[in-house]
């Protein structure tokens, strides 16, 4: 049998692609930071994996849910028209110009020439927005702001006031659109001129994703049965440690881009209470080491490997910084397709 290596990772590993894998007896503990460092028999008593049982939906796509999309699709990249005659409204598209100064000094990213906006997007500091409606084409006007304090997009424009100096060049309102042949021929999507071809276009499209997502669920679902069929030893307090210092740094990442505190972002992410998020992250990393240490487990059982072939084409050209412990990551996926392999996949029942 072969178990090839999936594009997509399973979701339960997703972390593991981010901050890169393990590299590396008779080690302590504290020095077991690699699943290298010690045998994983010795921390999991597998459980029966050829008996395996995962509920996961068949891929399929409706008549209904293609509608849906279509409509979908066509909503979110809406036909505008210029208008005149008018000022501007919540909801339209404005081109503009713009320079925001600091004591009378630009600053850096405050400037753009021809810029589309539209009202309402929350796309700028508070105020930015808002002070655009009313302006009449052709318009200059003043933006007396002020920053978020904090801003996270550049801390040292946390709270400080700022004038904005916008020139209003057009304004553009939606216009509604039909799903006609003569629509589908102005997206310019090869072999598709009718409704007709734009449908099955789009079914082709999401029956694909659909199938690939099926396959991941399988994927995780099998590992998931796994684990409730295994029995664990308390893990090594050395990979529990790395793990969770990459999910602290994973999670630190996500909360910056986000705009929110760490506490507020892992309470999100994986429940629990915001001012015990370090807790929460520490269990989470308990829970990925067992699940780590049980794939590893079943590698050694099974003797797979992943070969040099493989990695030279998972790797593409790419350089990555340790080689080995990306190899180990590529194992892991290959034992989850194992186990997806052995399932026996059942339609979830219903509630």
């Amino acid at each position: 049998m072969n178990f090839s290596i999936k594009k997509k990772f399973p979701a339960v590993f997703a972390a593991l692609a981010i901050a890169g894998v393990f590299t590396a007896c008779g080690k302590s503990e504290e020095e077991m930071v690699y699943l290298s460092d010690f045998k994983a028999k010795d921390y999991v008593i597998l459980g029966n994996y050829d008996e395996l049982e995962v509920e996961v939906e068949q891929p399929e796509i409706t008549d209904e849910y293609l509608d849906w999309y279509i409509t979908y699709l066509m909503m979110s990249n809406p036909a505008y028209e210029e208008v005149t005659g008018r000022s501007v409204q919540s909801g339209d598209v404005v081109n503009i110009d713009y320079e925001g100064k600091r004591d009378g000094v630009a600053f850096d990213g405050g400037t753009a020439q021809g810029y589309d906006l539209a009202i309402g997007s929350g796309s700028f500091i508070p105020g930015f927005e808002d002070g655009i409606i009313g302006m009449e084409i052709g318009e200059t006007r003043d933006l007396n702001l002020n920053f978020p304090d904090p801003y996270k997009g550049n801390p040292d424009l946390s709270g400080v006031a700022v004038v904005f100096t916008v020139t209003l060049n057009a304004i553009k309102e939606p216009i509604e659109t039909e799903l006609t042949d003569e629509y589908v021929a102005g997206l310019n999507l090869a072999g598709c001129e009718t409704v007709e071809d734009y449908r099955n276009y789009l079914y082709e499209g999401l029956l694909d994703q659909a199938q690939a997502d099926y396959e991941e669920e399988k994927i995780d679902a099998a590992l998931m049965a796994m684990i409730e069929k295994s029995v664990f030893e308390e893990p090594p307090s050395g990979i529990v440690n790395r793990l969770n210092a990459m999910l602290v740094s994973n999670a630190t990442a996500y909360a910056d881009y986000s705009n929110l505190e760490i506490g507020d972002y892992v309470a999100r992410a994986y429940g629990g209470a915001a001012e015990d998020y370090e807790e929460t992250l520490i269990q989470q990393a308990k829970e990925m080491a067992k699940s780590y240490i049980m794939v590893s487990a079943i590698a050694d059982k099974e003797k797979i490997v992943v070969t040099e072939d493989e990695l030279t084409e998972s790797l593409g050209g790419r350089s990555v910084e340790d080689e080995k412990a990306y190899q180990e990551f590529l194992l892991l996926m290959k034992v989850g397709e194992f186990l997806a392999e052995k399932a026996t996949v059942v339609s979830p029942q219903a509630e």
